[in-house]
């Protein structure tokens, strides 16, 4: 800690940082950022970190409240780590995502006046996760289930989460109860010993179905009991699995998962069409939102394409709803059960113009013989698309691109590499994810003559 300055300090917040945090300057001009304050406030903070070119710290006292603050509906927003804004009003919320949009497109994108849209509000703020995991611990001496404390790993319990559907909310409170009676352990990181590390619990919006899946260190003979139980107790409980774990590490997932009870999978719908939803693959978690991101994605895609890819196609949900707009598509994804998933989303659906390559995107030009695309529509992670897929990109020169990026930072980054072939036409930002750090976009790009 730099002596020079008082532990405890007094700032204006002159703007919203990512991850929450409200951005101050001290009085040498290192930038400041604190938790929990907001633009316009003046508040007393606690310096918890201090760095060469910046410092961390804690909201003690808000001196001047900002107009914007509301009060959470949340009783643990302030210790746990799930959420950055349930103390902002959601108006104020909404200006920064679709602003932060902006600012990447023109800082890092170097785009003079990006074309970002207005950004699509979520229907609620609340109650709109379909997917959960959370951590086992002890509190007090008792199991608990809960979320980690904002950039550490101590223990938050909850018996509800305000952005959770609210089946899965209430497993967090009756979980511990039904597993208690059977004196199961929780895993301790420090030591490496325990059983219990997570619970892994997703819905489905459209049968209201739910998968549980507790992941733990090793086998358990008692955890099938346990997996029984909860059907007999819960019949919108589809299937319980589990999932081992065994290595000291901050990885949720280990690379083994088997049924104890149900079925492995529901069905969810997105846009009238069907999707299976297993234990581990990827679904989006919002699927009211994802609606209406993909309508725009699918806005972008002419009647009729004669190709088109779909890049980083996880389970092939793009792929099957492009489907119906498209002579032949091509769905390419790097995991190998994301891409077995997609296949069966494509039966399932009774698509026959649709396949799946199980491949990296960045081999797909060099080592399969695939027709050039008239359209490539990509959904990467938020590390983005990597430089030598853009470059393919350029070379094979579709006449659309239609990137959907939850990553502004990184979407900025790719289009600014995009640019000298293609134009820039539109980018919507859309709020998947209220209440958090987090915000994704749909952006339209146009092969220059």
């Amino acid at each position: 800690m730099d002596t020079t300055l008082p532990k405890e300090i007094e700032v204006q917040i002159d703007r919203m940082g990512q991850n929450g945090q409200g951005i101050a300057y001290l009085p040498d001009g290192r930038i400041f950022f604190v938790d929990g304050a907001l633009p316009g406030e003046r508040v007393r903070a606690q310096l918890t970190q201090v760095k060469s070119q910046y410092a961390r710290g804690t909201l003690n006292q808000v001196l001047q409240a900002s107009p914007s603050r509301i009060e959470s509906g949340c009783s643990y927003f302030e210790q746990c780590g799930g959420c950055a804004f349930q103390h902002w009003d959601y108006q104020q919320e909404l200006q920064y995502k679709e602003n932060w949009v902006r600012q990447a497109l023109k800082r890092i994108g170097k785009v003079d006046a990006p074309p970002v849209e207005q950004i699509v509000a979520a229907p609620s703020a609340d109650h709109y996760r379909n997917k959960g995991q959370f951590p086992w611990g002890y509190v007090d001496g008792k199991l608990r289930l809960g979320l980690y404390q904002s950039r550490s790993h101590e223990l938050v319990p909850l018996d509800n989460c305000l952005i959770q559907d609210q089946a899965i909310s209430k497993m967090l409170e009756d979980l511990p109860r039904l597993v208690a009676p059977y004196r199961l352990s929780a895993y301790d990181e420090s030591t490496g010993k325990g059983l219990l590390r997570h619970v892994l619990i997703r819905t489905s919006k459209w049968s209201h179905d739910m998968l549980v899946l507790f992941v733990v260190t090793k086998q358990e003979p008692r955890l099938k009991n346990i997996a029984e139980e909860l059907r007999r107790q819960y019949p919108h409980i589809a299937g319980v699995g589990i999932n081992i774990n065994a290595e000291r590490t901050n990885r949720i997932l280990g690379t083994h998962t088997e049924l104890l009870a149900g079925t492995s999978t529901i069905i969810d719908k997105i846009l009238d069409m069907s999707f299976y939803v297993s234990f581990e693959s990827f679904f989006q978690v919002n699927p009211e939102q994802v609606s209406t991101l993909y309508q725009l994605a699918l806005k972008h895609v002419p009647e009729n394409a004669k190709i088109v890819w779909d890049l980083y196609a996880g389970v092939g949900t793009l792929a099957t709803l492009m489907s119906p707009k498209s002579q032949a598509v091509y769905a390419i994804e790097i995991n190998p059960q994301a891409a077995a998933d997609a296949k069966k989303n494509f039966a399932l659906n009774h698509l026959s113009n649709v396949s799946i390559i199980a491949a990296p995107v960045e081999e797909i030009a060099t080592r399969h013989q695939l027709p050039n695309p008239e359209i490539v529509v990509m959904d990467p992670p938020r590390k983005g698309v990597d430089a030598s897929v853009l470059q393919t990109l350029k070379q094979l020169a579709p006449e659309r691109i239609i990137y959907v990026s939850c990553n502004p930072d990184t979407l900025a980054r790719d289009i600014a590499l995009l640019r000298p072939d293609y134009e820039l036409q539109s980018v919507t930002p859309v709020d998947m994810f209220p209440r958090t750090d987090h915000v994704e976009s749909c952006s339209l790009l146009i092969k220059k003559p």
